[in-house]
Parts: C-alpha cells; sequence; structure tokens
C-alpha cells in the first residue's frame, strides 16, 4: 500500500484527450470514485507519473493522484473514512480509460481498457496473531522469518482501534501490536483504558519470543501519542529506544486513568462549527488554555523522539503541542533528542502514503455522532503522507 505504481496508456491517437477514473468498493460496499483528465502525446501515450492531469479530482503532475484523491461517490453514504478491516486480502482498485474529458455518468459508457490494482498492508509471509491475554486486547504482525525482530506499540486516536499501519509497518520489518485502547467491545472499559492497561502491553510485547525485548518503541497517533509521550517521560520501567508522535494534543492533555472522550467532553466548552457545521474542536481546546495539572510534562523522555506535525489540524492544537514538548526537552538539556517535521496545508489525519484525503468524516462523541473538521487541503495532505512515512520508516531504521 505504501509502494507507488506508474501506470501508462498506449495506442491512442496523438493529441487525444481521455479521462483515467478509479474505483474502489470497500469493504462496507461503499463506492469510492477518483477521475483525472490527460491528452495523449504526440506518440499517442499518456504517462501518469509524468504528465499533468488538466482537470477533474485533482490538476498536475500527481503518480498516485487516483488514489489519494478517491471520494465518496454521490448518492451512496458520506463523511466516512476508509478503514480496511481485513488485512488478509487487498483493496482491489480498477482504473478504466474514457474518451474525452468526462465528470460524470461514467456507468453509461464504454471503458476503452481497464486494469485492476491489488493494494496489500500485509506482505506475503506475514503474521496476524489476535492478542487476548492479561487484559490486552489488540493484533499482533510479525514479519517473515525467525527474528527476533525489532518491535512498535502502536496506537490511534479516540476514533478506536486500526490495524493497517501496524500490518504495513510488519511489511517494513517490525514486529508490531496494534493496541485497542476505546471503543471495542471486549475491552472493560470501553471508554477508554487507564496507563496500567499500557504497561501490561509493553510488558507482553517485550515477552513475545520473536521480538527483541532491548530494541521495542512508541508509534501513535493523536490521543495515542499523548499517552506514549507519557509513557516515555513518566514511567520508570518503560524504556523506548525512540517515540514518533503523530498530531499530539500532549501539551494540552494529561492521560489519565481512562473515559477520555467523557473528560475531553466535560473540560471543554462549547466547540466552534465551521460554515458547513463540521465541529472544530482545537479552538476549543486552545480556548481552555494550558493547565498545567493537567498537561503532560515531557522532560523525562529519554529516547530520540520524532514529532510529525500537520499545520492545518484542526481537531487538536498539535503545533502547539510539539512546540511545548521541544520547549521541554530544550529546558533540561535533551533538545538534540527531538525531530520535528511539520507540513503546511496538512490536517490531522495523518495516514501512511495515498491513503485518501479526508478533511472531515463522522465521529462518535458520547450520545452523538458529529461531523469532525480534520483539516489537510488536497494535494499538500497528500504529500505530507508520502513524506512523512519515508522519515517515520528512516528514523525507525536508525534507532531499532
Amino acid at each position: 500500500m505504501d509502494e507507488p505504481f506508474q501506470l501508462e496508456v498506449a495506442c491512442l491517437p496523438p493529441h487525444c484527450p481521455v479521462t483515467l477514473r478509479s474505483t474502489l468498493c470497500s469493504e462496507g460496499n461503499d463506492l469510492w470514485e477518483s477521475f483525472s483528465h490527460y491528452v495523449s502525446d504526440e506518440r499517442g501515450r499518456v504517462n501518469v507519473s509524468k504528465d499533468d492531469s488538466l482537470g477533474g479530482s485533482y490538476i498536475g503532475c500527481e503518480p498516485m493522484g487516483l488514489l489519494w484523491s478517491l471520494r465518496l461517490a454521490v448518492g451512496g453514504r458520506q463523511n466516512i473514512r476508509l478503514r480496511k478491516k481485513n488485512m488478509q486480502t487487498p483493496l482491489v482498485v480498477d482504473i478504466s480509460l474514457f474518451d474525452g474529458h468526462t465528470i460524470d455518468n461514467f456507468n453509461t459508457q464504454t471503458a476503452l481498457a481497464m486494469t485492476t490494482m491489488e493494494r496489500w498492508y500485509m506482505a506475503p509471509g506475514v503474521r496476524r496473531i489476535e492478542v487476548r491475554e492479561n487484559g490486552v486486547v489488540g493484533t499482533l504482525f510479525i514479519p517473515p522469518g525467525p527474528g527476533p525482530f525489532p518491535a512498535l506499540l502502536d496506537v490511534w486516536g479516540l476514533a478506536g482501534f486500526m490495524e493497517h499501519r501496524a500490518a504495513l509497518l510488519a511489511s517494513r520489518g517490525y514486529a508490531c501490536l496494534a493496541l485497542a485502547y476505546i471503543n471495542h467491545p471486549e475491552l472493560q472499559l470501553g471508554s477508554g483504558m487507564g496507563i496500567s492497561y499500557f504497561q501490561e502491553s509493553w510488558k507482553l510485547l517485550q515477552s513475545v519470543p520473536q521480538v527483541s525485548a532491548d530494541r521495542l518503541g512508541l508509534l501513535g497517533s493523536c490521543f495515542g501519542a499523548a499517552i506514549f509521550i507519557l509513557m516515555a517521560s513518566e514511567l520508570p520501567d518503560i524504556s523506548p529506544q525512540c517515540l514518533v508522535a503523530i498530531n499530539s494534543p500532549s501539551g494540552f492533555f494529561k492521560p489519565g486513568e481512562g473515559k477520555y472522550l467523557e473528560k475531553m467532553k466535560r473540560l471543554l466548552p462549547e466547540p466552534k462549527l465551521d460554515a458547513n457545521g463540521h465541529l472544530m474542536t482545537k479552538d476549543a481546546i486552545l480556548a481552555v488554555g494550558i493547565d498545567l495539572e493537567r498537561s503532560l510534562q515531557a522532560g523525562g523522555i529519554q529516547c530520540p523522539a520524532l514529532l510529525i506535525v500537520g499545520e492545518d489540524d484542526q481537531c487538536v492544537p498539535s503545533i502547539e503541542s510539539a512546540q511545548r514538548l521541544e520547549a521541554q526537552m530544550r529546558a533540561v538539556g535533551k533538545g538534540h533528542l527531538v525531530t520535528k517535521f511539520s507540513y503546511p496545508e496538512a490536517g490531522h489525519l495523518i495516514e501512511p502514503p495515498y491513503h485518501p484525503v479526508m478533511r472531515s468524516s463522522a465521529f462518535n462523541l458520547p450520545g452523538q455522532t458529529v461531523t469532525m473538521l480534520w483539516g489537510g487541503v488536497g494535494k499538500s495532505h497528500a504529500a505530507a503522507q508520502e513524506d512523512s512515512w519515508r522519515r517515520i520508516l528512516e528514523f525507525l531504521d536508525k534507532h531499532l
């Protein structure tokens, strides 16, 4: 899924306008689609890796634009994220070629040509093991071979449990435990597990025979990143070799003993809505301000830390949190341990490469479902996903 592909069209008339359309049917039976307009060269060829799209879902030279610009089709469900739940099957993407510059009614036209691609998160030989041990709920992915492998705990934000990043990291040589901690039917506390749960998860990962126990790291997004910053900074029995934090709110919230959604809702004033009625929680968090009793003190971190920041994050104050963490580390002489990459026009949902860019989507709060504004602008966010993933892999390779 994180590898680019090359797409070429041949045997067209010279200077012929054509439309390329990609479609994907999700596991929830939702249709995602994207299209782009091209003109063949004097040899009757189109090379998506080199040629500019003249219109459609994106403009300009975007070799992977037909993937990252996928949107939910008109007439179907809206405001939902593309989530791959079964890692043992691929995402299947169909790409079709149409005559002329078309913008709709594709199903009434006959395609000139078509190809199908399979996009996998799990490489051949990766093992997927469901974990239900000592109260820990998650999925462990182990690379091919006997090991021992460097390993990671992988946690997302308050939207819940996801496996795809862990599967992809295992495909890159890391044993990875994707950890559930909120909104999961098998957890004792569905509204969010406390810090002791993550300590137990750490011990469990260390005990896996195929894992090199002295080469463990932490990788988290949003509230998951804040939890891992707390673990690395304040828990003496947790000694990661490195830490990756993607759009963390750690400067404004200190994870406690669970019930995270309820606590956030109680602490925040009435969040603002944008012109489309989408919830903007970042400004509400900033309005509360920094409460030193409630915010995280990161100066205790002893390992290299990589911070990934989307400057258009409309969900949490990730820029301010990263700046605060940097200042705390500098104040105790550890500024050299922090590396930060900050991306203009990138939003909150920084996924692995080529994942569809979602500026907003539905989100479940206690007692209600809202449309959350995540932020992110088209190709800028897509470029951030591609670059940050490369930076993350380089960082993990260096420190694990």
